[in-house]
C-alpha cells in the first residue's frame, strides 16, 4: 500500500512539473497587468489574419505531409517485413541509420538535392525530404511482422495480389502502426524550423512555427495566445490517438 501512496505521489508530481508551465500560460492569456482581457484573442483571431493564415498554410503542409509519410511506410514497410529481395537487410540497416542521425546532419544534402532539382524556396522543398523520413517506414516494418506469414500465403493463393493483401489485410490489421505513422510525421512537419528556413526565401513562405518570430516583442500577451495556437493540434491529437499512439511506438519496439 505504501509503495502505491509513493508510486501515485510521484506521478502526480511528474504530471504537475509536466503541465504547470502549460496552465500557467494559458491563464495569463486572459490577464494583461493584473486585468481580465481577451485582446490577445481578439488580435490573433479577428483582427490580424496574418497568424491564422500561417496556421492554415501549416496545418495544410502538414496533412499533405503525413498523408506522403503514410503512403511511402504503407508500401516499404511491407516490402522489407514481407518481401524478399537481394540486400533486404543492408538497406534495412542503413535506413535505422539514417534514422538516428540528426537532422542537422541531412539538411546539405537535402539542400543540394532540392537546389539541383530547382525546388528552393518553394513548399515542395519542404514536403518531399519530409515524405520521405524513415521513422514511419521503421515502424510499418514492425508492425507487419506481426501478420501471419499464413495469412498472406493463403491470400495471394486466392487471388489477392500484393497491393490487395497490403490494403485488404496488413494494413486493417495494423490501424495502431498507421495512425502512429501519420501523427508522428504530422508533428514532426508541425514543429519544422531549420527546414523552413534553409529550404525557403521568403518570410511570408514561413509556417508557424517559424512565422511566430514575428509577433511584436512588446506585446507579450500576443506572444502568449499565438503559442496557444501552436499547440492545439498537438494537444488534440495527443488526446484523440493516445492510444494508438502507445501501442504504435510499443510495436515498433519489438524485434
Amino acid at each position: 500500500m505504501k509503495k502505491r501512496k509513493a508510486s501515485f505521489l510521484i506521478s502526480a508530481l511528474l504530471i504537475t512539473l509536466c503541465v504547470a508551465p502549460f496552465l500557467y500560460i494559458f491563464v495569463h492569456t486572459f490577464f494583461d497587468q493584473g486585468h481580465f482581457t481577451l485582446h490577445g484573442y481578439y488580435q490573433v483571431f479577428l483582427a490580424q489574419t496574418q497568424y491564422l493564415a500561417r496556421f492554415w498554410r501549416s496545418l495544410g503542409l502538414c496533412l499533405i505531409i503525413a498523408l506522403g509519410q503514410l503512403l511511402v511506410s504503407l508500401l516499404a514497410g511491407y516490402g522489407f517485413a514481407k518481401c524478399t529481395f537481394p540486400g533486404k537487410n543492408t538497406i534495412f540497416f542503413l535506413l535505422m541509420l539514417l534514422m538516428v542521425m540528426p537532422l542537422q546532419v541531412t539538411l546539405v544534402p537535402n539542400y543540394l538535392m532540392l537546389d539541383e532539382l530547382r525546388l528552393i524556396g518553394t513548399d515542395h522543398a519542404l514536403i518531399w525530404p519530409m515524405v520521405f523520413v524513415p521513422l514511419g517506414t521503421f515502424i510499418m516494418t514492425q508492425a507487419y511482422r506481426s501478420v501471419s506469414n499464413s495469412i498472406v500465403e493463403a491470400a495471394l493463393l486466392d487471388g489477392c495480389g500484393t497491393l490487395g493483401v497490403i490494403l485488404r489485410i496488413a494494413a486493417p490489421m495494423n490501424k495502431s502502426g498507421l495512425v502512429c505513422t501519420a501523427l508522428l510525421s504530422f508533428l514532426d512537419g508541425w514543429n519544422m524550423v531549420e527546414q523552413p528556413i534553409i529550404f525557403l526565401k521568403d518570410f511570408d513562405q514561413y509556417p508557424l512555427s517559424v512565422g511566430l518570430a514575428s509577433t511584436p516583442p512588446g506585446e507579450p500577451i500576443l506572444q502568449l495566445v499565438c503559442f496557444v495556437l501552436v499547440v492545439l493540434p498537438p494537444v488534440f491529437l495527443f488526446s484523440y490517438f493516445k492510444t494508438e499512439l502507445v501501442e504504435g511506438i510499443a510495436m515498433g519496439g519489438e524485434k
